[in-house]
């Protein structure tokens, strides 16, 4: 009884030292940095442009390129933590 006890004890931790090859998988991208950039806005030229219609376009592409600047930064900090975490766990 013992001699079976002791073969299904080292059987049993002979079958848990088995290793699997684990595969990493870099992490998705978040679907809000993957949005395109917008287009900016041309000014009307169906009408007389005066400088307050430059002006207010000037304000709107102005604000589109804060907006994308902010969006790269943000794909920029995501990316850089997301590789120190993903070759800190090799």
């Amino acid at each position: 009884m013992k001699k079976l006890l002791l073969i299904i004890f080292i059987s049993a931790l002979t079958a848990c030292s088995t290793t699997a090859p684990v595969v990493m998988k870099f992490p998705d991208i978040p679907q809000a940095l993957k949005e395109p950039a917008g287009k900016l806005s041309p000014l009307d030229t169906s009408k007389k442009i005066e400088l307050s219609d430059i002006i207010e376009n000037a304000n709107e592409n102005a604000g589109k390129y804060y907006e994308l600047r902010e969006r790269y930064n943000a794909w920029i900090e995501w990316y850089t933590e997301q590789k120190k975490i993903f070759e800190s766990v090799k």
